[in-house]
């Protein structure tokens, strides 16, 4: 029998819990299709920002190569309604952010796994017959990756996806030739019936970038932009870019130097749609042997609200903890239970970012109305960036934003602000 536990799939949420479970003492063995060099020449895999709670847990870890100030995107949230009449504000996060391309940050965790003497099996293990096959290595088997073959294994759970279509298409890019705002930090501008652009300065080859990333309504003018083809023509889509952002983000064009204006590199773009889906959490994949589904394997969020990372951070320390405290088998009532309370944990983000993605309640614009009047309003709602569970309930109901915005406006002004 190799090692109790095998992880599939090098995310964040596998990397991490891989991390901490050999601080703990448990070993295990990592299941990823890519080496670091495959990691850090291929095309970007998302766009992540991750908030003071997650680099305490890299921290924890003793992950040391990104807590530089050099890495930190200035704390500074910038947010606009793009309407008549607009609305906008900015808050200070309690603690800065970090915004590295994640092919350099994940591919830099999985040399440290490595070096540090972790077991690494270079196969794919994201489809039925794989799992089968990796299972009898293990007593329990944990997908944190690999979205492709999934369904049959993990099906979508209705209770918990309200779309079956995709909301959102997306189209982001590493760009040059864009100032930081005044003061730096990340914009993000809300065009309503349109989508979003957002432009955080990020940590790329080649030192600061700022990615330009934008959310299309199905539907919605945006859409004929985001869903065209740019393989072949990366100066195409820059122009493009520029075209809606002087259209729709005045604020953002005033920062742009068209001369300058350009993907850093041909390759840094990512397209495409996806459908937030949540699936069951547990399966059997051998006799007697069970796969728990986490991260991306079990939740696809938009990236709308900058969660599936840093919620993928939380969950792999939940499971190590969970893991290290059970001294029994690793049956289906475990894992049932295990997925049970990491739900509890995810609910929060899954229905916050699905009430963005959609017409928002009424309550949802009281609080951005209320942010842009009162800087107090406006830093707790940024603060609560980094606690979904607080951000739900400000917005779930609007007797929940009522009082959110009168403690906030109870509460001492913050200094700097």
């Amino acid at each position: 029998m190799a090692d109790r536990i095998g992880i599939v799939g090098a995310g964040i949420t596998g990397l991490h819990l891989a991390l901490r479970l050999q601080q703990l003492g448990i070993d295990a063995t990592l299941h990823t299709t890519r080496q670091p060099d495959d990691i850090r020449d291929g095309p970007p895999l998302n766009f992540v920002t991750r908030f003071a709670s997650t680099r305490e847990r890299e921290r924890v870890l003793g992950v040391t190569r990104w807590e530089s100030s050099e890495y930190d995107n200035n704390p500074w949230m910038h947010m606009r309604v793009e309407s008549e009449p607009g609305v906008s504000f900015r808050a200070r996060l309690p603690s800065p952010a970090s915004s590295v391309d994640f092919r350099l940050y994940l591919a830099s965790l999985l040399e440290e796994f490595q070096g540090r003497g972790g077991h690494v099996v270079a196969d794919n293990a994201a489809d039925a017959a794989a799992l089968a096959v990796c299972a009898v290595q293990h007593e329990l088997v944990i997908v944190s990756a690999g979205r492709g073959a999934l369904g049959e294994i993990f099906p979508r759970d209705p209770r918990r996806s309200p779309y079956t279509v995709a909301p959102r298409s997306l189209l982001a890019g590493l760009f040059v030739g864009v100032r930081p705002p005044e003061p730096a930090g990340m914009t993000m501008n809300m065009v309503p019936g349109a989508g979003e652009i957002h432009a955080p300065t990020y940590y790329s080859f080649g030192g600061s970038r700022t990615v330009v990333m934008i959310e299309a309504v199905t539907g919605g003018p945006f859409e004929a932009v985001v869903r065209d083809d740019y393989s072949d023509a990366p100066d195409l889509l820059a122009k493009q870019v520029l075209h809606l952002v002087t259209t729709y983000a005045p604020s953002l064009r005033d920062r742009i130097d068209e001369r300058m204006f350009a993907l850093a590199r041909p390759i840094d773009k990512l397209q495409g749609a996806l459908v937030p889906t949540v699936r069951h959490g547990v399966a059997e994949v051998a006799d007697g042997v069970f796969a728990l589904a986490v991260g991306d394997a079990w939740i696809v969020n938009d990236p709308l609200t900058a969660q599936g990372a840093n919620l993928g951070s939380q969950q792999a320390f939940q499971i190590a903890d969970a893991l290290s405290a059970h001294d029994g088998a690793f049956d289906g009532e475990f894992c049932r239970a295990l997925s049970e309370e990491l739900w509890r944990s995810a609910q929060p983000v899954v229905d916050w970012t699905n009430m963005f993605l959609g017409q928002p309640p009424p309550q949802v614009p009281t609080l951005l109305t209320g942010a842009a009047a009162d800087q107090r309003v406006a830093d707790a709602f940024v603060a609560n960036l980094d606690r979904p569970p607080d951000m739900w309930h400000s917005i779930s109901r609007p007797e929940h934003t009522d009082a959110f915005i009168k403690h906030a406006q109870a509460s001492p002004m913050r200094s700097g602000a």
